[in-house]
C-alpha cells in the first residue's frame, strides 16, 4: 500500500494500520512497518541499491524494490534479497 498524508496525520494514519503490515508513505518517503505487537518501524523507502521507492509486499512481508528486484525485511529492513547489499535507513529515532 501507499499513502500520501499530511505530516500532521502521520500519527493518525499509522495508528489504522494493522499488526504485521507494511505502508509507504510516498511523500515523507518513508517506508513504515507495523509489528505483531503494534510496535511501529519506519525507513527510508529509498532503495540502497540505486534509490527507487520501495513498496510493500504484503505477502512476503517486506519492502521490495520495483526496479531491480531487492527486498528487505519488514521489521528490521535488513536485505532479504539482492542487488542491493545494504539495508534501508533506519528512521526510527528521527520520527519520534
Amino acid at each position: 500500500m501507499v499513502l500520501t498524508v499530511k505530516k500532521n496525520n502521520l500519527a493518525d494514519e499509522l495508528e489504522g494500520l494493522s499488526n504485521d503490515s507494511g505502508v509507504v508513505i510516498e511523500n515523507e518517503k518513508l517506508a513504515v512497518y507495523k509489528d505483531g505487537k503494534g510496535g511501529i518501524h519506519m525507513f527510508s523507502a529509498k532503495c540502497t541499491h540505486l534509490g527507487c521507492t520501495v513498496r510493500w509486499n504484503e505477502l512476503e512481508k517486506s519492502f521490495d524494490c520495483p526496479c531491480h528486484g531487492s527486498r528487505f525485511q519488514g521489521q528490521t529492513g535488513n536485505v532479504v534479497n539482492g542487488p542491493a547489499n545494504i539495508s534501508l535507513e533506519n528512521n526510527n529515532k528521527k520520527n519520534q
